[in-house]
């Protein structure tokens, strides 16, 4: 069954009409497509429609069948959503995703889980808890010089904070030197937060001279649209090391300048978490 087949079968089930069902989430329009199987919800969407309505979400998931071709559709939105969870420290939100789909019926769910802990567990500040067996199954991921292609590339991007520093430094030269030079914006977005992560994870390590050659290697990526938020935060943590070799008042001013801009354009818990890696490294 279809995401739009069941949504209307529950609808149905509970008696109302497109418009009760859906409050203001979506347009009457759109979703009158959705049911049709017409267009595409997103996960957002979905899980908001299931909340709005006191679906469980596993429950759902359990129906949907996930033979059908809408089976990668829904994961990559639900990739897509927790993402954005991500990004806003919305551990409840990751948390309820990832239960429901390890109770749904969805095929081979073991890697998204796997996933999803991986978001979890670096939104709360706590890698040490994924366990030896899903360090192997990621590391397993960038070992092999076949793997690395831009899925790989990405997922790498993700798994960062749960290998040891030696590890990291090595993966992420290997990525370099195949993708280092690439002229495909996407990839230079993930290139460049490959290069974020490895610094932060150079900094807490106080290897500041690593650190500093991932910022040299970024300037080599030309900064445009699609980077400029990925420049905007190496230039902070650019002026972080600065400030440990030299501490000057400009260094710690030209950080704060860029927690300031981060959080003026929506990015308020990240700008915080910046803040709080400037605080660490100064005082």
């Amino acid at each position: 069954m279809t995401i739009g087949n069941l949504l209307r079968q529950y609808r149905q089930e509970a008696g109302k009409t497109q418009r009760a069902w859906i409050g203001d989430i979506v347009s009457p329009s759109f979703y009158s497509k959705i049911e049709k199987n017409t267009t595409r919800i997103s996960a957002q969407d979905l899980i908001e429609i299931l909340r709005y309505n006191h679906i469980d979400l596993a429950s759902f998931f359990s129906k949907l069948d996930y033979r059908s071709k809408s089976e990668d559709e829904l994961k990559k939105n639900v990739i897509s959503k927790s993402i954005d969870a991500y990004y806003e420290f919305d551990i409840d939100q990751l948390s309820a995703i990832k239960n429901a789909i390890a109770k749904s019926a969805v095929y081979n769910k073991e890697d998204l889980i796997l996933k999803l802990n991986t978001l979890i567990y670096t939104a709360n500040s706590s890698p040490e808890k994924l366990s030896l067996k899903e360090k192997q199954q990621l590391k397993a991921k960038f070992y092999n010089e076949d793997n690395l292609d831009q899925e790989s590339l990405k997922n790498f991007c993700n798994y960062m904070y749960f290998f040891d520093f030696t590890s990291n430094l090595m993966i992420t030269k290997k990525f370099l030197k195949k993708f280092g030079r690439s002229n495909d914006e996407k990839i230079q977005f993930l290139v460049l937060g490959i290069l974020i992560n490895m610094v932060g994870i150079s900094i807490k390590h106080q290897s500041y001279e690593n650190a500093a050659q991932m910022i040299t290697m970024s300037k080599k990526v030309p900064t445009k649209p699609s980077t400029c938020f990925s420049k905007m935060v190496l230039f902070l943590l650019e002026n972080l090391i600065n400030y440990h070799y030299e501490p000057l008042q400009v260094y710690l001013d030209n950080c704060e300048m860029q927690v300031k801009q981060l959080s003026l354009i929506g990015m308020e818990k990240f700008s915080q978490q910046c803040q709080k890696l400037i605080d660490e490294n100064t005082n």
